[in-house]
């Protein structure tokens, strides 16, 4: 598993995340072996929509895609361990749509096929890196602006996307607990920096959407987080 955050075997959940800005709609598919939060963003004004981490068992994903007749701008990956891009290629393929990455995860991405065989699960495919995900400024997907947070410690290459109310973090920061750094280029100090710098100095309010398990707030993690 690339996270530290346990689940019940087989739970698959679909959550609708709320509408506070009322022009971004999230809604959440847990899926897969590993239980990878993968996330359709859709903005409610254009309808133009982003996938952000597509793990696998995509399928109620596409449906709802299919069923609302959406218009996806992008696939975004906050970093590319497995688990987060295993459907990366899939959805690439059916929506014609740029895969953005930063570019210091493009060696995890060439070692896809290796990281299925760590992990004994079908190899997935290697997905094309359109665009370079930057560490840092600000970044337009499907009409949204989102600030671009560089969270390292987890994986190098890792980004946060903050909109002024919600910060995707992938797997940096969770519900109480933090990633795991016990990976190749992993690093538990620098993941601690990563977070009390990049993601503690957000508003208390920020809802925090995780790579797995339960959303949280900045302000929850600062008062309950035992790694803080």
């Amino acid at each position: 598993m690339f996270d530290n955050i346990r689940h019940p075997a087989g739970m698959k959940k679909i959550y609708e995340r709320g509408r506070e800005n009322r022009e971004m709609n999230i809604v959440m598919f847990e899926n897969g072996p590993f239980m990878v939060n993968t996330y359709l963003v859709i903005n409610e004004k254009t309808n133009e929509s982003f996938i952000l981490d597509p793990g696998s068992e995509l399928e109620p994903l596409i449906n709802r895609i299919k069923k609302e007749k959406l218009d996806i701008s992008a696939i975004v990956c906050t970093h590319a361990h497995i688990d987060h891009v295993a459907g990366a290629k899939l959805v690439q393929d059916r929506f014609s749509a740029p895969l953005y990455l930063n570019e210091q995860e493009k060696e995890w991405v060439k070692a896809l096929p290796a990281q299925a065989r760590m992990f004994c699960v079908p190899d997935p495919g290697v997905p094309t890196i359109d665009r370079n995900l930057p560490e840092s400024g600000t970044v337009e997907i499907a009409g949204i602006t989102f600030t671009l947070l560089h969270t390292p410690g987890h994986s190098p290459g890792s980004i946060s996307l903050y909109d002024g109310n919600t910060v995707f973090c992938g797997d940096a920061l969770f519900n109480m607990s933090i990633g795991r750094t016990d990976l190749p280029g992993g690093d538990y100090q620098t993941l601690i920096r990563s977070i009390e710098e990049k993601l503690l100095t957000l508003p208390g309010n920020t809802r925090v959407l995780c790579g797995h398990g339960p959303e949280t707030t900045i302000d929850f993690e600062k008062r309950m987080n035992p790694f803080f």
